[in-house]
């Protein structure tokens, strides 16, 4: 074992912080230069799945802590793990980065290219080294209690000139966006979805938008999380996406897609669709010539005929026609009996029998 730094028995003119441990990347506590931590950990906590955790094969009671480096320069930040007894217990550590924001880094970059240091030794010393910390950059650590019994950690910078700031900037930790089922009612859908935010502007508006509608905008005092409704969507199958920005803070932002559920009743687009073009045919029964008109609205539109079997027996593109289209079709050359006349545009499609005799 590596013997105890001796820092920590020294008096500083700092302060020292007894508080609970962060058991999750999410949650990890900000670090500042200039504070001495001491947390308490218990033993059995098991550590998130999902980030890679480079050397370490075993991740115990994990305490997690941010950096965000305010001055240019070195900084390294030590520590030590200590039994009930003061006695030196067996930790590990592992540090990423460095990252522009820290905002998604927990989900999906505390990865193998972020790796910025991990020790696996036997002995109980932190040592997080950052030899050329860039201010506005962000690392995140993870210290793990190896011997899995209750222990007391401590850590502090303890050189370099560099400076971190546990202020933290306006960031978003996490976004969901659930879309509900759709309504054959009217074919809309509800969507739902939480905010997680650290370190929110104290003034402004904190506004919620859909691409594929829904809008909701929050007053100050913001409190994370906060939970947003958008009603009345359209079922289509579309891709969207869902964005949070506050006015006072415009890189104080985060996005999260979805998909909008199908259409469950397709005969109300039809439905819909017949009343607005108002598709006409007479007379009907007809002895093979009759008279179709419609209100055409769509770039371009098709008239199609079949007969009973679905066989085509005429078509017709109506080339961005507005206004109402009108036309005498002769099926005189066909058998008599029953056909289907379609006009279908970009919005729908409307269909009427004919007889034919």
């Amino acid at each position: 074992m590596k013997k105890i730094i001796a820092f920590f028995f020294v008096c500083f003119l700092l302060n020292s912080h007894f508080i609970k441990a962060q058991d999750s990347c999410i949650t990890a506590y900000p670090f500042c230069s200039g504070t001495i931590y001491n947390f308490n950990r218990p033993a059995g906590i098991a550590a998130p799945t999902g980030p890679d955790y480079g050397c370490l094969s075993s991740q115990q009671s994990p305490l997690w802590f941010s950096i965000h480096v305010t001055t240019s320069g070195p900084i390294d930040i030590t520590g030590a793990g200590l039994d009930s007894a003061d006695n030196p217990m067996d930790i590990d550590f592992i540090y990423w980065g460095p990252y522009s924001t820290l905002t998604g880094v927990c989900y999906s970059q505390l990865d193998a290219a972020h790796i910025a240091g991990c020790d696996y030794s036997t002995n109980n010393v932190i040592d997080v080294n950052l030899p050329s910390a860039v201010a506005g950059s962000y690392y995140i650590a993870m210290v793990s209690n190896y011997a899995g019994i209750p222990a007391n950690i401590s850590y502090s910078q303890t050189s370099g000139t560099g400076e971190a700031s546990c202020v933290l900037p306006c960031s978003f930790t996490s976004m969901t966006a659930a879309p509900g089922a759709c309504n054959p009612a009217d074919n809309k859908y509800n969507l739902s979805g939480s905010l997680n935010f650290v370190s929110p502007p104290s003034t402004g508006t904190l506004t919620v938008f859909g691409s594929c509608g829904g809008s909701q905008t929050f007053s100050p005092p913001f409190t994370s999380p906060q939970n947003y409704t958008f009603n009345g969507l359209n079922s289509n199958g579309n891709s969207c996406f869902v964005n949070a920005l506050f006015s006072a803070n415009s890189s104080c932002n985060i996005n999260q897609t979805y998909t909008a559920p199908i259409a469950c009743n397709p005969f109300l687009g039809l439905a819909a669709y017949a009343n607005e073009i108002g598709l006409k045919i007479a007379p009907n029964p007809s002895n093979g010539i009759f008279n179709i008109s419609f209100q055409s609205g769509s770039p371009d539109e098709v008239i199609t005929i079949t007969d009973i079997a679905g066989r085509k027996v005429y078509q017709e593109i109506v080339v961005k026609s507005t206004g109402t289209y009108s036309k005498q079709i002769d099926l005189t050359a066909f058998d008599k009996g029953i056909y289907f006349v379609k006009v279908a545009g970009e919005k729908g499609s409307s269909t009427q029998k004919i007889i034919y005799n």
